[in-house]
């Protein structure tokens, strides 16, 4: 693969092509070449930025972000704010600071906020380039939250509260046990309020370093149980696995990853051939129909009895 044949040529069309190549170096050769052949690259570069495939949309902005050109800030934005994917929003954010323009601090500023991790620190890195400096305590927060500063966070104090709130809505739950813990370093209202609300987190772990966060933060001792009573539960739908014995008889129990559930399906299967041969189809289900309804009926209660178990 000639790729600097076809930058010598202009053949943007190509290189944009080679984004979505099987090899990943082949990929990351045409994002380069296409970066360097400068402003002649940024409008069809722009045209595919919201290509389906992840990677090419990586490789489309990291172009982008080499050519800095002016025109390409607007939809580097847009991408921050709407891309569903964290790795093309955490590279949207270091495009916007490597091309400089202030047009980009606002959004940048609100990607502080992000419930991804990586788009944080991404975008707490490209305001060092575009030189913006936090002014409040708040932005100061959001800002040392991003790259995971926690001993200048701690020097905050109270003020802090709200930014390290704000991060209890992380994906991660090591992220969440992390804020938990920095609630309970802080003696305010506030942190007490959302070290109540972290002992619903649906992550044990998580629950249990808001547990011993809000002995920190002066919570009653008393209140924990009810609190925590409070979360929503999660794991396999009871009725979903009933349905699904219900219908293949196994299926069930292999969703509820019983390692016997597979033996069962396969019984069920082998023995509802056997009887259609011999029986035909429609006396074969009337036959099976009610011992498959009583294993769906012993399958919903065995689940709730697990989840009342769990707590």
């Amino acid at each position: 693969m000639d790729i600097a044949a076809m930058k010598n040529n202009q053949d943007i069309r190509g290189l944009i092509r080679l984004l979505d190549h099987r090899k990943s170096d082949i990929r990351w050769r045409a994002a380069e070449a296409l970066g360097t052949s400068g402003e002649i690259a940024c409008d069809p570069l722009l045209r595919v930025l919201e290509f389906p495939k992840t990677h090419v949309r990586i490789g489309v902005i990291e172009a982008l972000a080499e050519i800095k050109s002016p025109r390409s800030v607007e939809p580097l934005i847009h991408t921050l704010q709407k891309d569903e994917i964290g790795e093309v929003r955490w590279v949207a954010a270091m495009a916007l600071g490597e091309i400089g323009d202030i047009r980009a601090i606002p959004v940048l500023q609100a990607s502080l906020k992000d419930i991804d991790r990586y788009v944080r620190y991404g975008s707490a890195k490209a305001l060092e380039e575009l030189g913006w400096s936090p002014e409040s305590d708040d932005d100061r927060a959001h800002y040392y939250l991003a790259l995971q500063d926690w001993n200048t966070v701690k020097k905050l104090g109270k003020s802090a509260t709200g930014a390290i709130t704000d991060l209890l809505k992380d994906e991660h739950p090591a992220m969440r046990a992390r804020m938990t813990d920095m609630l309970g370093s802080i003696e305010s209202i506030e942190a007490q309020r959302s070290c109540e609300l972290v002992l619903r987190d649906p992550v044990e772990k998580v629950r249990w370093r808001a547990v011993l966060s809000c002995k920190r933060c002066e919570v009653p001792t008393r209140d924990l149980p009810m609190e925590i009573s409070k979360r929503r539960r999660t794991g396999p739908s009871a009725i979903g696995a009933a349905l699904l014995n219900l219908i293949f008889l196994g299926c069930g129990y292999d969703y509820l990853e019983k390692w016997w559930g597979m033996i069962i399906l396969e019984t069920y299967l082998l023995l509802f051939i056997i009887l259609q041969l011999l029986l035909g189809l429609m006396l074969s289900i009337l036959i099976l129909a009610p011992i498959t309804a009583i294993f769906a009926t012993q399958t919903y209660f065995m689940v709730k009895r697990e989840e009342a178990l769990a707590g």
